[in-house]
């Protein structure tokens, strides 16, 4: 029975493999998903968006500082009849007559600190934008970066189960055929069976997790990858420079995009609360009116044709509003507080990624060539275990020992690798120097087909 259902994991196993694995002809390098992402991926075209329409601040608030011109017409038909008058000539007179009018009305702000202040904030704001959209190309970058890599560790994590899979399987197999002839305890063919089903659940865990990815990596592209260049086994590992971590965290507090669009935020709301504190000041404004009546009657006889021009200069001193003015002054005041907090928090955090990163890579350098040398040993042990095996020196526990400590190195490896490779993208986010051409790099050390 154990048996059938072995038979039958390996075939629903096999044929998943097929569905996953499957892919196209050639296969696309770390350049050609970048060029397929810049034009698909919708939180890059939404940040492009944003920031065309945060670039219009700037006029919105220039408006309120130039003159506005405005044109008013009105047409009126009127209907008198004189009751009753001193003069007894236009006693009983009436008359219906017609009333054009139109006039021309130019404004222009004199003295306004608030709009100044807001016109300076403007400024600010389209400053912020810009490096927020800046943001948003190295964010996806590294997206795209991490979805490609994530695609590729897991599909040689797969294909590293899938040999501890093979050779566990074996082992079962011989195991088995001994069993029948009382050379191998119920007691190791159980343990052979349990190793066995461990890794083809693993297997299948793995393929779900590399369908995930692959489906995180289509986010970006809008279409779902084909096969994907690999990872060189012999790619160049160097230690970042600076070699000074703590030179990597002056620089990411430097010129990491986010916390510099947080210090911009922190500069938008200091002018907020220079404008609103502008609440309280008087404003001065010129205003230059011209109009033309033409009135067709008049129950005492005649029409009028007039012109009129008027210039004046209003002074309007705010005195009392129900107390909105301060209260929205006092509201600004805690939101810069809040703004800076975010901006702490965030160079807090920034610093801490970037030591972290260049720590990961030292570590992920460490790792690879330790776990080189622990695959090696691993590999003679193992073939060590086997003879010793065939002679009866060693039991089957001790070689399936060996087979998963082989199979945990290979996994290791492959995790240091990827380790290495994202960890160099991610210290150069953190300091705001990611950029197309470090893509372009990493490129190099990938392949078309397993060396």
């Amino acid at each position: 029975m154990e048996n059938k259902k072995i038979t039958r994991a390996i075939v629903s196993a096999g044929f998943c493999s097929v569905l996953l694995c499957s892919t196209q002809a050639s296969a696309e390098d770390l350049m050609d998903v970048w060029k397929v992402a810049e034009e698909n991926d919708t939180k890059y075209l939404s940040a492009y968006h944003k920031f065309r329409a945060d670039q219009e601040i700037i006029n919105l608030s220039r408006a309120d500082l130039l003159p506005t011109i405005s044109f008013q017409y009105e047409h009126t038909e009127t209907s008198k009849t004189i009751n009753e008058s001193d003069n007894a000539v236009f006693y009983g007179n009436s008359a219906d007559y017609p009333t054009d009018s139109y006039g021309l009305t130019l404004t222009q702000s004199i003295f306004d600190y608030s709009r100044w202040q807001r016109f300076d904030q403007s400024k600010i704001s389209a400053n912020r934008a810009e490096v927020e959209y800046t943001l948003s190309k190295q964010q996806l970058l590294l997206r795209l970066s991490e979805s490609y890599f994530l695609v590729l560790e897991r599909s040689d994590q797969l294909r590293a189960v899938a040999a501890e899979k093979k050779a566990m399987l074996k082992h079962f197999e011989v195991s088995e055929k001994k069993h029948k002839t009382g050379l191998v305890r119920t007691v190791d063919l159980q343990d052979a069976s349990a190793r066995y089903l461990n890794a083809l659940s693993k297997e299948i865990e793995l393929q779900s997790r590399l369908m995930d990815s692959r489906y995180a990596l289509r986010e970006s592209l809008g279409t779902m990858p084909g096969e994907l260049s690999r990872l060189r086994p012999d790619i160049q590992l160097e230690m970042p420079v600076p070699s000074d971590p703590e030179e990597w965290v002056k620089l990411a507090a430097r010129h990491n995009p986010e916390l510099h669009a947080l210090n911009l935020s922190l500069d938008e709301a200091d002018k907020e609360v220079k404008a609103l504190r502008g609440g309280h000041y008087p404003t001065l404004d010129f205003v230059l009116t011209h109009g033309n009546e033409v009135i067709e009657g008049s129950p005492f006889g005649g029409g009028s044709n007039i012109d009129t021009t008027e210039i004046s200069v209003q002074l309007n001193v705010p005195l009392y509003s129900g107390g909105k003015t301060s209260a929205k002054l006092r509201q600004a005041i805690e939101k810069r507080s809040s703004v800076l907090e975010d901006r702490n928090d965030k160079q807090r955090s920034v610093e801490r990624s970037a030591h972290d990163a260049y720590s990961r890579i030292n570590e992920a350098i460490v790792q690879i060539g330790a776990l080189d040398k622990s695959l090696q040993a691993q590999e003679g042990r193992l073939k060590s275990k086997l003879a010793g095996y065939r002679g009866g020196q060693n039991s089957l526990v001790e070689v399936l020992d060996v087979e998963q400590d082989l199979s945990d190195a290979r996994q290791a490896l492959i995790k240091a690798r990827y380790d290495y490779v994202l960890n160099v993208l991610r210290l150069k986010f953190s300091v705001g120097a990611l950029q197309e051409d470090d893509l372009s790099a990493i490129n190099g050390w990938l392949v078309s087909h397993e060396s």
